[in-house]
């Protein structure tokens, strides 16, 4: 689903539930931008993912008499996956992925503030982290960061940002619940872009470093990828080239 965000105010775009389509964007000016995971999903697409895959599981999902009365919106989410919740219910995997999501938002902003964190049946899957945290002495800067940037007309929303406990600098995070321990290019170009616009914000004499946290469904296990800077910059160059591209070809 594509996602935009109004940012007249780059420093606190908003995003706009109401516009779903770069048409509707466009109407509503020329200050909204699209999501990053927006211009990168809808410009590159695999061949096998997006080509066979995913219109051959709609139509083998919408041919199923529990999912005869299913938008086709609802259709398309069971196409990446369903998994078991904590209470043993087949869910699609990007409701648990969410739901990990707000967890361990919960649990680093309550640890930050010194509260007490309410249970979730999903604060399994993101404590893990906090304790990865704490442990190494790193700070918690902010979680769920929506950062925007006028040059290439995109905004991205950072799960965490911490600071290194050694170098003082900050570290970009992002989670993504798989089945298994699973990194992808795409992972890393969200991130790298969200990076440099970070970068640009703040006025950094550095580029901060991104770090891709995959937890497994099944083991709750936690596996962390580190993305070099060689990796980052190239990274960064491909995502200002989507941007360009998806807009010109759209406007």
């Amino acid at each position: 689903m594509a996602h935009f965000y109004d940012c007249k105010k780059l420093d606190t775009p908003k995003l706009l539930s109401d516009v779903t389509t770069l048409k509707q964007a466009i109407k509503a000016g020329p200050k909204v931008f699209a999501s990053v995971t927006t211009i990168i999903g809808q410009t590159i697409k695999h061949p096998f993912l997006d080509g066979i895959h995913k219109p051959r599981s709609m139509v083998k999902f919408a041919r199923m008499e529990e999912h005869w009365d299913k938008d086709w919106k609802d259709i398309e989410r069971l196409c990446y996956g369903q998994v078991e919740d904590p209470n043993g219910s087949i869910i699609p995997s990007s409701e648990f992925g969410t739901n990990v999501h707000k967890s361990a938002e919960k649990l680093l902003d309550c640890y930050v503030h010194g509260d007490p964190p309410n249970y979730s049946e999903y604060d399994a899957w993101a404590e893990p982290f906090l304790d990865w945290i704490i442990e190494k002495g790193h700070s918690i800067v902010s979680t769920e960061l929506p950062i925007a940037d006028g040059l290439i007309k995109t905004c991205g929303t950072i799960d965490a940002v911490i600071k290194d406990a050694i170098t003082g600098e900050m570290i970009l995070c992002d989670y993504k619940c798989r089945k298994s321990k699973q990194f992808y290019d795409k992972d890393l170009w969200q991130l790298a872009i969200e990076s440099w616009m970070l970068k640009r914000r703040y006025k950094l004499d550095y580029l901060p470093q991104c770090m891709s946290v995959c937890i497994e469904v099944g083991s709750k296990q936690h596996h962390h990828k580190w993305w070099t800077r060689k990796e980052q910059i190239e990274a960064i160059e491909i995502v200002k080239l989507i941007s360009k591209l998806y807009w010109k070809l759209r406007t």
